[in-house]
């Protein structure tokens, strides 16, 4: 079976990589945040816990978008062949 990128099913793999994609984004500037509050007022334990709930935030984004990337490209990889493409 060949489908192309017009497909229900590759509109919702695509969005949901380019949301993970975002959602990483953000995860990562505030995780960069909360190191730099650290660094700026010195170890405190609730600064510390901060980054460390940031830390985990982040981990768990860009968890997310290796599986949403995995997920496309897996598509990408048994639908989408060269030559084929449905008009």
């Amino acid at each position: 079976m060949t489908e192309d990128l017009r497909t229900d099913r590759a509109n919702t793999l695509g969005t949901a990589m380019l949301e993970a994609r975002q959602a990483l984004n953000v995860a990562h500037e505030k995780y960069q945040h909360s190191l730099a509050i650290v660094m700026d007022t010195a170890e405190n334990a609730d600064g510390m816990q901060a980054l460390r709930n940031e830390g985990r935030a982040y981990a768990a984004a860009v968890t997310h978008y290796s599986d949403a990337t995995m997920a496309w490209l897996v598509f990408v990889d048994t639908y989408l062949h060269p030559g084929k493409a449905r008009d």
